[in-house]
C-alpha cells in the first residue's frame, strides 16, 4: 500500500490518510510518500509498518546512531534540526489548542539546544544476556523487543565510557542478567555524570554484589559514587527498588547550576539536558515578580527554589522524594539561603500547608509527564495563587490542565525549550495570571 504522509505525531510518527482513516507509521516524514504494511487496524486509526520510502523529503538526512530505527527513542534523528524545531513547536500549539483552547500566537519561538547530541546526563538501561556477555539497551518504543545499545549518540561521551567499562567489570566477573524464577542477577544500570563524576546505581534481584566488583568498579576513572537497589517486582514500571543502599565512594553528586551549589542523591530528580536546564531555570525564575511567599511544587533538590529565593521574603518547597527533600535542605545550608524550607507531601497538601503561612503570591510548579492531578488543580482554585508559572514536559497534559486553570486564569505566554534533540519530546514555561 502507498500513503503519501502529511504530519508529524506526538511520538514522531508520520500520520498519512487510507481515505478518511489516519494511518500512523514510524519513520515517515511528512510530504513523503511510502510503501507500507497495515500491522494493527481499528474503527478511527490505522497502524502500519514502513516497507520503503518511495519519495523523500528535502528533510530527511541519516540518522548518527546506527540502531536508530530499531531503538525508536530517538524518532526526530532523521529531521534537519530546523525542520524538528519547527515540528516540535507546532506539536506543542496543536495540543494547546486541540486540549487547552489557548490559541498559537500565545507561543513564542522554540529556544534551542546548544547541543543536539551528547548532552544527555543519565542513562537508565535494562541489562541483558547477549551472545555470551551482559550487554545494556532498550525496549523499542511501545513493545517488548530488546535492543541491545553499544553507543547512544546523545548520551554525554564521557558517561557512555564509563558505561562500557562498568559493562566490562561486570562481565570479567561473571555475573548474571536478571531471571526472574530466581529473583537474583544484574537488572538495570542507572548513571548520572556531573562535571565527569559518575554516580552509578546497580539495580539487581535478591542477591548480593561481590565486595571484588565494587572495588573493580570504583577504578574506574570518573566512578565517583556507587549504589545499588533490589527490585524484584515483575511488573513494576521504576527502575529502583523500595530500598536505594550506599555501597563506596560519596554519597551525594555534587554540581552547581545557576550559581547554586547542590547535591544530589541517585533518586533525586535533576533535568537530562544540563545547559539547556540552566537557561530554562532562569527563564522561569526572571517570570516570578518579587513577592512575600513564593511556593515551588514538585520541586526535586530545590534548585528552582532557591534561584527564587532573591524574589520572595519566603519560599516553600513542595516534594513527595523524602530523599530530594533531604538534598533541597542540604542544599539551602550550603548556599546559606536561609528563607527557604522544604517539606515531603503531595504537592496538593503541600500547598494547603504552605498556604496556612500566608497568601501564596507565586505558583511555581514543574510536574512529572502527566501533569498536575486533580486534587492540586483543586488546591490552586482554592488557594488562589496571584501567578502561576508552569512548567511542562508533556503538551497534552498541559493543555488538560490549563482548560482547568482557565476557569481563574488567563495564558500570558508559551515558552518553548528543546531539552530533548532527536526527540520528539518539548518543555515549555506556561506563565498564567488571574484575571
Amino acid at each position: 500500500m502507498k500513503i503519501t504522509f502529511l504530519k508529524t505525531g506526538i511520538n514522531g510518527e508520520g500520520i498519512g490518510y487510507e481515505g478518511r482513516t489516519p494511518v500512523f507509521c514510524d519513520g515517515v516524514l511528512p510530504g513523503e510518500t511510502a510503501e507500507v504494511e497495515i500491522i494493527d487496524r481499528r474503527k478511527t486509526y490505522a497502524k502500519a509498518k514502513l516497507l520503503r520510502v518511495i519519495r523523500k523529503s528535502k528533510n530527511r538526512i541519516s540518522p548518527q546512531c546506527p540502531v536508530q530505527k530499531e531503538c525508536g527513542a530517538c524518532a526526530l534523528m532523521i529531521m534537519k534540526e530546523e525542520t524538528q524545531a519547527e515540528t516540535k513547536k507546532q506539536l506543542l500549539e496543536e495540543a494547546l489548542y486541540k486540549y487547552g483552547n489557548v490559541r498559537r500566537h500565545f507561543v513564542r519561538e522554540l529556544r534551542p539546544s546548544e547541543k543536539m547530541t551528547g548532552y544527555r546526563n543519565q542513562c537508565k538501561l535494562t541489562v541483558k544476556e547477549y551472545e555470551g556477555k551482559l550487554v545494556t539497551g532498550m525496549y523499542k518504543t511501545g513493545t517488548n523487543h530488546f535492543v541491545p545499545v553499544k553507543n547512544c549518540a546523545i548520551h554525554d561521551p564521557q558517561l557512555e565510557k564509563v558505561r562500557k567499562r562498568v559493562l566490562h567489570v561486570l562481565n570479567d566477573h561473571h555475573l548474571a542478567a536478571y531471571d526472574k524464577k530466581t529473583k537474583s542477577g544484574i537488572r538495570s544500570l542507572v548513571m548520572r555524570i556531573m562535571d565527569s563524576n559518575v554516580q552509578c546505581t546497580l539495580i539487581h534481584g535478591n542477591d548480593e554484589i561481590p565486595s571484588a566488583v565494587i572495588e573493580d568498579l570504583m577504578k574506574i576513572k570518573g566512578m565517583y559514587s556507587l549504589y545499588h537497589s533490589v527490585n524484584t517486582d515483575p511488573k513494576g514500571a521504576e527502575f529502583f527498588g523500595k530500598k536505594t543502599v550506599w555501597l563506596a565512594g560519596e554519597k551525594v553528586l555534587p554540581l552547581t547550576a545557576c550559581g547554586i551549589s547542590m547535591e544530589l542523591s541517585p533518586q533525586s530528580f535533576f533535568q537530562l539536558n544540563r545547559l539547556q536546564a540552566e537557561k530554562m531555570y532562569e527563564t522561569a525564575v526572571s517570570k516570578c515578580d518579587p513577592c512575600d511567599l513564593l511556593v515551588e511544587a514538585y520541586c526535586g533538590i530545590g534548585a528552582m527554589s532557591l534561584m527564587a529565593a532573591k524574589k520572595a521574603k519566603h519560599v516553600i518547597g513542595i516534594e513527595s522524594v523524602p530523599e530530594a527533600i533531604k538534598n533541597a535542605k542540604e542544599n539551602a545550608v550550603r548556599n546559606g539561603i536561609t528563607n527557604a524550607e522544604f517539606i515531603c507531601a503531595d504537592a496538593a497538601d503541600g500547598l494547603y500547608r504552605a498556604a496556612r503561612k500566608g497568601n501564596v503570591d507565586i505558583l511555581l510548579a514543574d510536574p512529572p509527564r502527566s501533569g498536575m492531578d486533580d486534587r492540586m488543580l483543586e488546591a490552586i482554585e482554592k488557594v488562589m495563587p496571584k501567578k502561576i508559572v508552569y512548567i511542562s514536559c508533556n503538551p497534552a497534559t498541559l493543555a488538560k490542565n490549563l482548560a482547568v486553570l482557565k476557569h481563574h486564569y488567563h495564558v500570558v505566554t508559551v515558552i518553548p525549550f528543546d531539552l530533548f534533540p532527536n526527540t520528539p519530546q518539548i518543555e515549555s514555561i506556561t506563565v498564567l495570571e488571574i484575571g
